[in-house]
């Protein structure tokens, strides 16, 4: 840790970065930035603009003709820096050429109780800045004459002023000017601060490791006395160190850049003062953060072979920090106990809270928990990382295309998988939702057929590839299959269970609980074709793609990896963020049924058997001999999850025993 950090502080351009620059950026960027805006209005105010006058009335009395020309006209005239000319036939023209930029339209209509009423049309161009202060100026103006013709008209009548005033809106804010001021800075400083966190961490990260790659440097550390792990940790408290040695100094010169500006403005002087204890409960909240963002991008700095191949596997963990922490600029979400368990958002929205002191210990405790909790397993993934040399010290010819024709298992690597997937889901996104929307019945099949089926057998023709052995289209034993129907049932159960939980904790939305509830009715087909569209069809083709050709991108490496892995893409390809979790652990579980059992038609008749029972739930679940499981017509009673678990339990535990001499002689082959 000392030597990196030394070497660290030896870099100039680090340190410039990291600590002068942002005592540099923030006064310039307020005080630059508030000057240039202050200067460019007073500006565009000076140049004025030149407005052309077309009356159009039709009766000119004295008394409409005095409202017009004095109390409208001479209102429009107090505009400053504008010049106003009558209207010409050449103005059109003008108009065009961009010398008049504005021409204003006058004529009068009659209501139904014979009050005369002014039309005035403004014709400007809105696109430019200039477009836009005149709408501004002479929308004002015309207010202000209006008030005034109101005024004169009641007074001709014999009339008080007063009975324009019909109802009197007094607004007592209660809010303190802390709080407004929290509001502001708790919108913006959490998704500033965030990316500030991860662009120093990802500097520093991507040296680290990568970078000692390209400069041969990592071999030498490797075989020094020191132990790998010593290493790992000497990496991962330098990104820790530098990333939070960043936002440190970056909320100082901010707070002190925005509490100037404030000074100036008058704001500490009207009692505003800038909440001191909420940045630092928020640099206290950020430690755990920037322990996570080490470890994880110290884990693509150990698997990237270079620094270019590093900051292309940073750019999706950017963009996708990047969104959730534009949380904090969304209206109505708030801080709960089930936002505090999520990732960055509970960051972004703990901040938000502190501003407006409206924050609760325990959902900063939950926060900073939760993150710890993912902190371990990326360290785990770190440490594991950095003593695989395999992955260490991967070769460019890992995913070069050209190996595939030499040799087809070169295909099989996470890269061309990820890209398989990425086609995958545009294609289900844009062609899919698009055959659904207009006929779901047909549009479904299709999307099973061509977008989830057809794909894997071309890309296997193509590449000459053997569809059985690739597939896993292997025999099973009865056994196997019969003991599918008693974990493909109780785990239906509880993924069910477990969505009603969530929905406890995130509401769902009516609307999408009625078209879920419709897409599975189905009223146009019967039973069987509602099985056969939503169970049979999925349940081969969804199978066929993930467990069998996604699962084979992923297989090198620890035989979780290809199970978790296939799991999370299967439940980002149903773009269902309300049942990504149960879909995940069926995917899980699908997974684990296909690696034990080496074969396809196991995971398939289990996929089918889900989805079959919760069309047939829905289906019949008004029906008075299903109240005992179904409370509602649609929620599962509680008490089926004590049940289920039990029969799923015995029911993996008797699975696995039956396959592990299976599974002990795939190893043996593998060995």
């Amino acid at each position: 840790y000392r030597k990196e950090m030394l070497e660290m502080f030896r870099d100039k351009r680090t340190i410039f970065s990291t600590i002068i620059l942002p005592f540099i950026l923030y006064p310039l960027i307020f005080v630059g930035v508030s000057s240039l805006m202050m200067r460019q209005t007073a500006k565009l105010e000076e140049q004025g603009a030149v407005i052309a006058l077309a009356d159009s009335l039709k009766h000119q009395n004295s008394n409409r003709k005095y409202e017009v020309d004095s109390l409208i006209v001479g209102e429009l005239h107090k505009i400053e820096h504008f010049r106003f000319v009558p209207y010409s036939r050449s103005t059109d023209s003008l108009y065009a050429e961009d010398t008049v930029h504005g021409i204003i339209t006058f004529r009068d209509s009659m209501q139904t109780s014979r009050i005369p009423v002014y039309q005035v049309t403004l014709q400007y161009d809105q696109s430019t800045d200039r477009g836009k202060l005149i709408g501004s100026k002479v929308s004002k103006a015309l207010q202000s004459a209006g008030k005034e013709i109101m005024r004169l008209r009641i007074n001709q009548r014999g009339f008080s002023t007063e009975i324009a005033n019909t109802v009197n809106l007094n607004q007592n804010d209660t809010s303190s000017p802390e709080k407004k001021l929290g509001s502001l800075l708790g919108s913006i400083l959490p998704y500033l601060l965030i990316m500030l966190l991860i662009a120093g961490a990802s500097v520093v990260a991507g040296d680290l490791v990568a970078g000692e790659k390209e400069r041969k440097t990592l071999e030498t550390l490797l075989v020094s006395s020191a132990h790998r792990n010593e290493i790992v940790l000497g990496k991962y408290m330098t990104i820790i160190s530098f990333a939070m040695i960043n936002v440190v100094v970056n909320l100082v010169s901010l707070y002190f850049s925005m509490r100037s500006i404030a000074g100036q403005s008058g704001l500490e002087m009207a009692g505003v003062k800038f909440p001191l204890s909420g940045f630092l409960v928020m640099l206290l909240a950020l430690i755990p953060l920037a322990t996570l963002y080490a470890a994880l991008l110290l884990s693509i700095s150990s698997f990237s072979r270079n620094m270019k191949e590093a900051r292309s596997y940073e750019q999706p963990v950017l963009f996708i920090s990047m969104f959730l922490a534009m949380s904090s600029l969304f209206p109505a979400i708030e801080l709960n106990n089930g936002l505090a368990l999520v990732p960055v958002i509970n960051i972004a929205l703990l901040f938000k809270a502190v501003m407006m002191s409206d924050y609760q210990v325990s959902h900063l405790l939950l926060t900073i928990l939760s993150t710890v909790v993912l902190n371990i397993g990326a360290i785990i993934l770190t440490v594991r990382l950095f003593n695989n040399e395999s992955v260490l010290f991967r070769s460019d010819a890992d995913t070069s295309l050209k190996q595939v024709k030499k040799n087809k298992q070169a295909f099989f690597n996470p890269f061309y998988g990820l890209i398989f997937f990425a086609a995958a889901l545009l294609a289900l996104y844009y062609l899919g939702g698009s055959w659904q929307s207009k006929d779901i019945v047909s549009g479904l099949l299709k999307t099973q057929l061509f977008i989830v089926l057809l794909p894997v057998l071309l890309l296997l023709k193509i590449f000459r590839i053997n569809v059985k052995s690739t597939l896993r289209l292997n025999r099973t034993t009865l056994t196997n299959l019969l003991l599918v129907p008693f974990i493909a049932v109780p785990a239906a159960v509880i993924v069910t269970l477990l969505a009603q939980a969530i929905n406890l904790i995130y509401p769902i939305p009516e609307a999408y609980l009625e078209q879920m509830s419709k897409l599975l009715k189905m009223p146009e087909l019967s039973l069987w074709q509602v099985i056969a569209v939503l169970a049979v069809m999925p349940g081969i083709c969804e199978e066929l793609m993930f467990r069998g050709f996604i699962f084979r991108f992923f297989e090198k490496g620890s035989k979780w990896f290809p199970i978790f892995i296939s799991a999370v893409l299967f439940a980002v390809f149903h773009l269902d963020p309300y049942r990504f979790i149960p879909v995940l652990l069926l995917g899980i579980l699908l997974a684990w049924l296909l690696h034990k059992s080496g074969s396809i038609y196991v995971s398939m008749l289990a996929h089918a058997l889900n989805n079959s029972l919760a069309a047939v739930f829905l289906h019949f679940g008004d029906a008075s001999r299903l109240k005992t499981f179904i409370s509602d017509g649609e929620n599962l009673n509680w008490w089926l999850g004590i049940p289920a678990a039990i029969i799923l339990a015995i029911a993996l535990y008797t699975f696995n025993r039956a396959n592990r001499e299976q599974q002990n002689q795939i190893n043996e082959f593998r060995s």
